[in-house]
């Protein structure tokens, strides 16, 4: 029987495992999403993982927006586009009585609230120029404009504030910088707040005095989306108002240019993708997709060497007998008996920690097992007539070894490796969220290395902690089942 009929009739017995073609259909899906993450991933979020400005425009340890169905709550969801939705319009005039031309520039950004909760935060990433010679740029307006139509001013209509006044970090003649500008940070000015704030304030009715501006400055950014602002900045629980809002923005310049070109906006909400965010902001759903490939690498590489290792290590070791496999399976009893874990914490503290070592690491303490095996399965082949055959008609060693004894090790090579892949990946999971790991590496033990070191399960970040175990589970799972499929199939004992 040739290769090809055997491996159709391996491929025949194995379809009728529905266990070993559920484990084939998982591992399949986990190789796709390895290969495809370019299509399916954002790459640009894994080349920043590590880069906390760019994710300042992300929520922070917020969970998925579909966990509304388990927890009932109405999240208000995290917005984060391109300049696009925010409207720039700018106009000329001339002012009679200073005698001097003025352009007016209006920025007006959209806010959509769709939970009970308000979002902790609006950002405006801007390109920022402007011009001014003679007078310094003024913010002649700022406000909010809620979805019942009423309005809330931080700066009222007919204001002249320095715009170095408002905005903390532009100066008030000359710019020409990219910032981010957080609209909670502008609700928290405290000169705005007692010299606009605190008398929009009294004439809504509210008690509200000097003392207790500290208060204000703190919750006001919340109360502008609550149904019962009072109620809000008096400290009692209120939700959210649902729909959009608008903050609005009046730039006035005279004898001046300004240009303000929006780049990036972020309304912070509660929740966010698919599997939420970490306590840096991280998008955990593109670390989870990303983390397979490498758990695929670290599984298939450690298992794989080290058994292909082991295999040929212990067949030598059975094949030639006497004195050389009392020296080659001594030294693998030395290496067997080596406490495995304790030595791989050691050695990947000492040296620079790299997935690489780690990886050669599993293939030096993982190789003896296999070599045990095998070496006893190739003490009974040789002594096969067939074998005794080859070598009686002069076949040379090296022949006999890969052309009779291996052979038939290799059906119990592919199962083994299978089945140690799972063992790999856990092992590098556990470096990982020891901290031993590849820093440099999105690995799923590194996730939860950090949502350990950040008490996730004690604060209740459960999407921080289930998804990265589970897909270490499901993975293992997988090759358990392909490497029991295998080994019913291609062990004789088993079958029968």
């Amino acid at each position: 029987m040739g290769l090809a009929e055997r491996v159709k009739g391996v491929w025949d017995e194995y379809k009728r495992d529905k266990l070993g073609m559920l484990g084939l259909a998982l591992l399949l899906l986990f190789v796709f999403v390895a290969v495809a993450f370019p299509l399916i991933g954002d790459e640009e979020v894994i080349k920043n993982w590590d880069n906390y400005e760019y994710f300042r425009f992300y929520p922070k340890a917020v969970p998925p927006c579909w966990a509304s169905v388990l927890t009932g709550e109405e999240y208000t969801r995290t917005i984060i586009t391109g300049g696009e939705p925010v409207k720039v319009l700018a106009s000329r005039g001339f002012d009679k009585q200073l005698g001097m031309p003025y352009v007016n520039v209006t920025i007006e950004v959209p806010v959509d609230v769709t939970g009970t909760k308000p979002p902790s935060d609006v950002l405006l990433k801007a390109h920022v120029f402007y011009n001014s010679s003679s007078q310094p740029i003024y913010v002649t307006e700022l406000g909010i404009v809620r979805p019942d139509g009423k309005r809330f001013y931080l700066v009222p209509p007919g204001s002249r504030e320095p715009v170095s006044s408002v905005f903390s970090g532009l100066p008030s003649r000359h710019a020409n910088l990219t910032t981010v500008l957080s609209f909670r940070t502008l609700t928290q000015n405290q000169l705005l707040v007692l010299r606009h704030v605190l008398p929009e304030l009294q004439r809504m009715g509210l008690q509200v005095s000097f003392v207790d501006v500290p208060s204000i400055v703190l919750s006001l950014f919340d109360a502008l989306y609550a149904k019962d602002m009072a109620a809000a900045l008096q400290g009692n629980s209120t939700t959210a108002l649902k729909g959009r809002y608008w903050w609005v923005v009046k730039l006035q310049g005279y004898n001046a240019t300004i240009v303000f070109r929006p780049e990036k906006l972020a309304v912070i909400g509660s929740c966010y993708g698919l599997m939420g965010t970490d306590n840096q902001g991280h998008d955990l759903w593109q670390g989870l997709l990303y983390g397979t490939r490498w758990a695929l690498i670290v599984g298939l590489l450690a298992s794989g060497l080290a058994i292909i290792l082991g295999a040929i290590y212990g067949t030598i070791a059975g094949y030639f007998g006497g004195a050389v496999d009392t020296v080659m399976m001594g030294i693998a009893y030395i290496v067997y008996s080596l406490p495995a874990l304790p030595l791989l914490i050691l050695l990947a503290a000492l040296f620079r920690p790299s997935i690489w070592l780690i990886i050669f690491m599993l293939v030096a303490f993982g190789w003896p097992g296999v070599s045990i095996i095998t070496r006893s399965m190739s003490l009974q082949i040789r002594a096969e007539p067939y074998v005794e055959a080859a070598r009686a008609l002069g076949a040379s060693t090296k022949r006999i070894l890969f052309l009779y004894v291996m052979p038939q090790i290799l059906p119990y090579v592919f199962a083994s490796i299978a089945l140690g892949v799972p063992g790999a990946i856990i092992t590098e999971a556990s470096l990982s969220f020891l901290g031993v790991g590849d820093p440099s590496k999105i690995t799923w033990g590194r996730i939860l290395h950090e949502a350990e070191a950040a008490n996730a399960a004690l604060n209740g970040y459960w999407w921080w902690v289930v998804p990265p175990g589970l897909a270490i589970a499901l993975m293992g799972l997988s090759f358990i089942f392909i490497g029991s499929a295998l080994d019913r199939i291609l062990n004789p004992r088993l079958r029968r």
